[in-house]
């Protein structure tokens, strides 16, 4: 049968399954009947522009955008490594205008990275009447006193907004302690608040909700400071707080009294501990509504000596009726002991079931104790997003008994020790991948060990490699195949390596790296090379390749020999080398990386 002959419930059936990008590249304009079917599809349609190619990004904003401005409910821009200054391009087009989606009920962002962007964005939301979620990921943004305030007062602006996400880094201990809310400040719609990283008192939070009377959850990583605080006003509102905190457990109190209709609790806490009789005397007097609490806590421990008896000391506090049966907790307790002196031993104690999205793994674990009558058993942690294993990870007789599955991110050590495979249970949903090596292994199968393990990885998009010499190591790129990963980093190692300490690739080895199986795919690179003629190499000889993170070497070089702003040198001598379409900018946070978003 003829495609375009199916019933029409059978071809929505088959349109649920693509998305709105990819509907409007396939479809659209075939003939009047697909254009009809096509409309009543995108009618409140979601576009997610997420590692989309610049080639369809430029058709579907030039093309579609403003005749579906009415139907869009939903969009996702990115200036990640795949897709750099795609917010800005978005924002700038001359056929549309953000302010323009009134139908708009949800905007995501990622990778934002600048006040400035983040605040023109959020004068553009103010304009929209349908808009209910608001999402920023993946940021390095820093608010400090009057940024804070700045922002408080944008958010006010989104009358209709319920849900908020917020990544960024918060130093609120400078900038609501004269702020004083108006009803200018207040915002009565927003029940959901997820920020990053904040620095303050008790006080500023407290601030914080009368800005926001009607919070319900609030999820924080916080760090508490000391600064005095006035009289708190108890937030009735808010029934679920997910919070990491960094020390000052006695204002954490402080914190729970100002929520009394508390349901829900999620503590991860760090550099202290709180045992079970605390826990049991806090929850009775501050949250007394409480119904389901998760703890994770990681400490070390004032000395070294009769370990079991200290474990034996925090499980017996927590095996009482008050855990046991009214809120239905068991505890583990983990204890870690290096044999350097430079590292210290620490003490882990969670719930279970195992809720949270990491796994603290270092060093041995030589001890573990538990209020749980099953604790024989594996560890089952289903819900563990990042793992970082060693060849030394998991390794003890405690840890090789539990049982990771659905992680998204994984780093390495290879060669892979015997534990993995069955730790890590099972791949298929892997999304990145960081490779690095232990060279003080038997590096003999470390070349059948990762092709092993990405044959097991049927979802990879992102393949990274740590510190090595690509052509002198023993994963030879040209003998490595998986079929699903489009991104490859080559830079050598995370963000925190000094880039100047990094390998560069020289023309020689990029010649080598076209002719691999990962390169011909590839569409992200994120490289380090010799010189600039071999970054318009890179982009030449890899056909599939839509955008480049790149590194020279010769960045300075190229700054005094052709152009007199040193600021912008090789961005230059790059737009008079590359296509026309190219979009070539600095990374706004290391300006030594360029970006290019080529095809």
């Amino acid at each position: 049968m003829i495609f375009e002959e199916l019933p029409n419930e059978k071809i929505y059936e088959i349109f649920d399954y693509l998305s709105a990008i990819d509907l409007l590249r396939c479809f659209f304009n075939l003939n009047s009947h697909f254009n009809k079917l096509l409309y009543q599809q995108l009618h409140k349609s979601h576009f997610d522009f997420r590692r989309i190619s610049k080639v369809n990004f430029d058709y579907i904003c030039e093309k579609h955008i403003s005749s579906l401005i009415d139907q869009i409910t939903s969009i996702h821009l990115s200036n990640g490594d795949d897709t750099p200054r795609q917010i800005q391009l978005f924002l700038a087009h001359d056929k549309f205008k953000l302010k323009q989606f009134t139908h708009l009920q949800s905007i995501s962002l990622s990778y934002v990275r600048t006040k400035k962007l983040l605040d023109q964005i959020m004068i553009e939301c103010s304009y929209l009447p349908s808009l209910t979620h608001f999402r920023s990921c993946n940021d390095r943004i820093k608010m400090y006193r009057d940024d804070a305030e700045h922002f408080i007062h944008r958010l006010s602006k989104l009358s209709k907004l319920i849900y908020c996400y917020l990544n960024m880094d918060w130093e609120l201990e400078v900038d609501l302690v004269d702020f004083s809310p108006n009803k200018s400040d207040v915002n009565t719609s927003l029940k959901h608040l997820t920020i990053g990283k904040v620095i303050c008192s008790v006080g500023a939070i407290n601030l914080l909700h009368q800005c926001i009377p009607n919070l319900q959850s609030l999820s924080m990583n916080y760090t508490i400071n000391y600064k005095i605080h006035g009289l708190l006003i108890p937030n009735l509102s808010i029934t679920r707080l997910e919070i990491i905190l960094h020390g000052a457990i006695c204002k954490f109190n402080d914190m729970l009294e100002t929520m009394p209709n508390l349901h829900y609790l999620t503590c991860t806490l760090f550099d202290d501990y709180i045992n079970g009789n605390q826990w049991e005397e806090m929850i009775r007097k501050s949250v007394p509504k409480l119904k389901i609490i998760n703890i994770h806590m990681q400490y070390q421990p004032s000395n070294n000596e009769n370990e079991e008896v200290q474990l034996n000391e925090i499980v017996e506090s927590f095996r009482t009726e008050f855990w046991i049966n009214e809120y239905q907790r068991f505890i583990r307790c983990h204890w870690y002991s290096s044999a350097k002196q430079d590292k210290p031993s620490f003490v882990n104690v969670f719930t279970l079931p195992y809720i949270f999205d990491d796994f603290y793994d270092s060093t041995e674990c030589v001890l573990t104790k538990s209020t749980c009558p099953y604790d024989n058993e594996y560890l089952r942690c289903n819900r563990i997003i990042n793992l970082y294993y060693q060849s030394s990870s998991f390794t003890d007789s405690i840890l090789s008994r539990v049982r990771i599955s659905n992680i998204r991110s994984l780093s390495l050590s290879f060669p892979i020790n015997k534990q993995f495979l069955s730790v890590v249970s099972n791949l298929d949903q892997l999304n990145s991948l960081y490779v690095f090596v232990d060279e003080r292994k038997n590096l003999d199968n470390i070349q059948s060990e990762l092709q092993f393990l990405l044959d097991q990885t049927p979802f990879l998009y992102s393949l990274s490699f740590g510190p090595w010499s690509p052509f002198k190591s023993h994963i030879p790129l040209k003998e490595i195949t998986c079929v699903s990963v489009r991104q490859l980093d080559l830079r050598g190692g995370p963000l925190y390596i000094p880039w100047n300490v990094r390998p560069s690739f020289c023309q020689k080895q990029c010649v080598q790296l076209f002719q691999s199986p990962l390169a011909i795919q590839c569409e992200t690179l994120i490289i380090k090379v010799t010189t600039p003629n071999i970054i318009i190499d890179l982009v030449n000889n890899m056909s599939n390749l839509k955008a480049l993170n790149v590194i020279c070497d010769d960045d300075a070089g190229i700054y005094r020999n052709w152009f007199e702003s040193p600021e912008d040198g090789l961005c230059n001598w790059l737009y008079h080398k590359l296509p026309s379409t190219s979009i070539i900018s600095r990374d706004t946070t290391k300006d030594h990386i360029i970006r290019i978003w080529i095809r």
